[in-house]
């Protein structure tokens, strides 16, 4: 059973704007800053393109509520890489995101994301994909991360 209380996309925004609040609203844009963070964007945008591909190839559900509505188990492309590259996309933003902000503490958003991700989104969809594709599916956790 999924026991997805906030959904993902507002789980980011909402660690996006702690980090904000946690850096006293401060931007800084200096070149090392704007670089670090376009590649970090740049990277996130690529995984999340060939994530939201590869569902589309395989015409099935990208939608985080709903692992029961799977119909193909995903294991090629970026899923060779991570078995949850839309979140690694997630957390590569908010990196970057981390990079125009000042102070360290702006990091500790990122901390709770992954982690209420991991456990709130991430293990319940595990335990269904697990019930739906059975051996395919743990073959496939054996052999890829779930995050890198």
């Amino acid at each position: 059973m999924l026991h997805l209380k906030i959904p993902p996309p507002v789980i980011f925004v909402l660690s996006a704007a702690s980090m904000f609040a946690l850096s006293d609203f401060e931007v800084k844009l200096a070149m090392w800053r704007l670089i670090s963070s376009t590649a970090l964007w740049a990277v996130a945008s690529v995984i999340a393109l060939a994530s939201i591909w590869s569902f589309l190839q395989a015409k099935t559900t990208v939608n985080p509520h709903h692992p029961h509505k799977s119909s193909t188990l995903i294991v090629a492309g970026i899923f060779c890489y991570s078995r949850n590259p839309m979140y690694l996309s997630l957390v590569a933003l908010l990196l970057g995101w981390s990079c125009l902000l000042s102070g360290y503490w702006n990091l500790l958003p990122i901390v709770g994301f992954i982690a209420y991700i991991h456990y709130f989104q991430i293990k319940p969809e595990e335990e269904v994909l697990a019930n739906k594709f059975g051996k395919e599916y743990r073959d496939y956790i054996k052999k890829v991360r779930r995050w890198l």
